[in-house]
C-alpha cells in the first residue's frame, strides 16, 4: 500500500493551521523528487511558505508553482478567447470584476481546475509532471475547494461547465493517481478536526484518502523522582541555581507532552481505520532551515516505508 500511494501522481496535502502541513509538504515534493520524479510543488495560499522552504537549489527535477483562482481564470480565458484585444477588454470590464469578485465558488474551481490542468497535462507525448504536491488551505478551506468540483457538476446543466467539473471530480477520485493525506498533531482539538476532515474525505466527497501524518510528537518521559531531586539540588544550592531548575522544569514539561500525545495518537488511531500512519519527531532547533527539511524529508520517507527508526539513527559525516 505504500509503495502505490507514493507512486500516485497528485497529492494533496492537507491539515489544521499550525500542524506544520507546509512543511510536510515541502518534504514529501522534495521526496519524490529525489526518488527521480520531476515534481510540481504547488502552493494555494498567498504569501505561501512553500517556495521558501524548498529554495531554488532544491533538486533539478523539483518545481513550485503558486496558483490563484483569478490568475486560472484568465489564463483560461486566454485560451478561448485568443485576440488579445478582446481579451484585455473583458478584463477591464466592470462586469467582469464584478463577477469574479461575486460569484459563489469560481475563484476555488478555477484554481482545482488549474491543478487538473498541470496533472493532466502533456509534453511531447509525455506527462509534463511525474507527481504533484498540493499545499493545501487549512482544513475547513480545503474542503472548500475540495468539494467545489462536485458541486459544480450537480449545479450546472450539460455543458462546457459540467463537462470540465466531471473531468475535475473523476480525477480527484481516481484512487490510481490521487491521495489526499492528513498532517495533525498528537492533540485533542487536531485530532478531532482530522478525524472530521476523514470523515468528509471519505464520505460525500468519496476522495481517497493517503497518509494520516503525526507531527512533531514528543516521545520522551524523565522519571518523576530524578525531576524532584532536580528541584531540591535547585532550591538547596547555596546560590539560586537557575541552570538546574530549568533543567528540570524543561524535563517535567516534556513528559507532560510525551503523555497528552500518546493519548492522542492512541485516539488517533483507532479513528483513521486502514489508514497508514506516519509518525514524525519533535526536531528541537533554534531556527528550521534547509538541514531540518532535509531531516524531515528523510524521517517522512522512512516513516511511509515503515524504517522511522533507522532514519532516525545519526548518520556518519563523509569528508
Amino acid at each position: 500500500m505504500s509503495a502505490s500511494l507514493l507512486e500516485r501522481r497528485l497529492h494533496f496535502v492537507v491539515g489544521k493551521g499550525g500542524v506544520g502541513k507546509t512543511t510536510v509538504a515541502a518534504a514529501l515534493a522534495l521526496t519524490l523528487a529525489r526518488r527521480g520524479r520531476r515534481t510540481l510543488a504547488v502552493e494555494m495560499e498567498p504569501g505561501g511558505r512553500l517556495a521558501a522552504l524548498l529554495g531554488r537549489e532544491a533538486d533539478p527535477r523539483l518545481y513550485v508553482l503558486h496558483v490563484d483562482g483569478r490568475t486560472a481564470l484568465e489564463e483560461y480565458l486566454s485560451l478561448v478567447i485568443p485576440v488579445k484585444r478582446l481579451l484585455a477588454t473583458v478584463f477591464q470590464s466592470k462586469v467582469y470584476q464584478y463577477f469574479v469578485a461575486a460569484a459563489p465558488g469560481l475563484k476555488e474551481l478555477m484554481t482545482v481546475g488549474k491543478i487538473w490542468y498541470e496533472a493532466t497535462r502533456r509534453e511531447g507525448g509525455q506527462p509534463a509532471w511525474d507527481a504533484l504536491v498540493v499545499d493545501a488551505p487549512a482544513t475547513g478551506h480545503s474542503l472548500q475547494y475540495l468539494r467545489m468540483p462536485q458541486a459544480a457538476r450537480e449545479t450546472f446543466g450539460a455543458g462546457l461547465v459540467q463537462r470540465e467539473a466531471t473531468k475535475i471530480t473523476e480525477l480527484l477520485r481516481d484512487r490510481r493517481a490521487t491521495a489526499v493525506h492528513l498532517v495533525t498533531l498528537a492533540e485533542e482539538m487536531p485530532v478531532i478536526e482530522t478525524l472530521e476532515m476523514r470523515g468528509q474525505l471519505t464520505g460525500a466527497l468519496q476522495l481517497p484518502l493517503g497518509y494520516v501524518i503525526a507531527n512533531r510528537l514528543h516521545r520522551r518521559h524523565f522519571d518523576p523522582a530524578a525531576v524532584e531531586r532536580l528541584r531540591a539540588a535547585a532550591k538547596a544550592a547555596p546560590a539560586p541555581e537557575h541552570a538546574l531548575h530549568c533543567v528540570a522544569e524543561r524535563a517535567a514539561e516534556e513528559s507532560g507532552w510525551s503523555d497528552i500525545n500518546a493519548a492522542s495518537l492512541a485516539r488517533l488511531r483507532a479513528g483513521i481505520g486502514d489508514a497508514p500512519l506516519v509518525e514524525l519527531p519533535f526536531l528541537f532547533v533554534e531556527e528550521f532551515a534547509r538541514t531540518e527539511l532535509e531531516q524531515v524529508a528523510r524521517l517522512l520517507e522512512a516513516g511511509m516505508a515503515g524504517r522511522a527508526e533507522a532514519a532516525a539513527r545519526p548518520r556518519s559525516r563523509s569528508s
